[in-house]
C-alpha cells in the first residue's frame, strides 16, 4: 500500500472532503455498463478488463470516485443500507462509506486505510458492481446475506 502521508487531505474549507484530488483514472466495463473510475490510490482501481470500445452507443456510463481516506480507521462492519428514491447510502462502519446516485449514475466511496487490496477487490468491488446494477434492491440483499466479518477483514 502506498505511503499514506501523501493521502492526507487537510483543507479547512472542505470538511466533508468533497474536493479530494483523484488524479488516477481508468475506464472499465462492468456488466453492461461502462465505468470511469477516479481515485487517489492506485490500489483502489478494480481488477477488471479495461474498456476497449470507447465509442459504443447505447451503453450506460457510470462514474465511480473511490477515495482512500487515510484518516478513517477501523475494519469493515456489516453493511447498513439506506435507500430513498434514486439515492442509496451504505455504511460499513468508519472504514467505508458508499453513496450511490442512480439518476446521475455516480458512486462515491470513502475507504479507510485498514482496508487491504484483497478485501477491496473481493468484497467492495462486487458490492459496487451490484449497487449499480438494475437489479440492486433484490440482488444485493441476497448476495450479502451471508456476509461474514471474520472472512472480510484481513
Amino acid at each position: 500500500m502506498p505511503g499514506f502521508e501523501s493521502l492526507h487531505y487537510a483543507n479547512p474549507l472542505d470538511l466533508l472532503r468533497r474536493f479530494i484530488p483523484t488524479p488516477l483514472k481508468a475506464l472499465f466495463r462492468v456488466g453492461s455498463a461502462r465505468v470511469r473510475v477516479r481515485t487517489n490510490d492506485i490500489t483502489l482501481l478494480p481488477v477488471f478488463p479495461l474498456e476497449a470500445d470507447l465509442e459504443a452507443l447505447g451503453v450506460k456510463s457510470w462514474e465511480w470516485r473511490l477515495i482512500r481516506d487515510a484518516d478513517s480507521r477501523g475494519l469493515l462492519e456489516p453493511p447498513l443500507f439506506i435507500a430513498s428514491g434514486a439515492l442509496t447510502i451504505v455504511g460499513m462502519g468508519p472504514a467505508c462509506l458508499i453513496g450511490v446516485d442512480r439518476e446521475k449514475r455516480e458512486l462515491l466511496a470513502f475507504i479507510g486505510r485498514a482496508i487491504g487490496t484483497r478485501t477491496h477487490q473481493d468484497f467492495l468491488i462486487p458490492l459496487f458492481s451490484e449497487l449499480i446494477s438494475e437489479m440492486f434492491p433484490t440482488s444485493t440483499t441476497l448476495s450479502f446475506a451471508a456476509w461474514n466479518e471474520a472472512s472480510i477483514n484481513e
